[in-house]
């Protein structure tokens, strides 16, 4: 399988992109008419983001990696969020960041 031979650092950061991706695709299909397109983004993400998954959980403990795909799936989604035309108000950026405060603490 591709997902093998890729470097983990890699391997996570697609993972949490697969899954930034079906989460995109969530929004296309929340809309008024269903969007087949909204339909494969969250085929295709949530299926390369096992296959990846099964490659990293091979060879990292579960809690650690989990910290880390929450982390970088979260940042991916704020991001395509952005770009998206979602607004931010203090408040949710203030809890924002105190979850991911809890993570790093949490994770250390």
């Amino acid at each position: 399988m591709f997902a093998y031979a890729v470097p983990q650092s890699v391997l996570l950061i697609l993972v949490g992109s697969s899954y930034a991706l079906a989460t995109m695709g969530m929004k296309l299909v929340s809309g008024i008419q269903f969007a087949w397109g909204g339909a494969a983004l969250i085929l295709a993400g949530l299926a390369l983001a096992a296959s990846g998954e099964i490659a990293l959980l091979k060879h990292n403990s579960m809690s650690q990696l989990y910290l880390i795909l929450v982390g970088v799936e979260t940042a991916l989604v704020l991001v395509f969020a952005l770009f998206m035309g979602e607004k931010f108000t203090p408040r949710m950026i203030l809890g924002g960041g105190l979850i991911i405060s809890g993570m790093i603490a949490v994770a250390h």
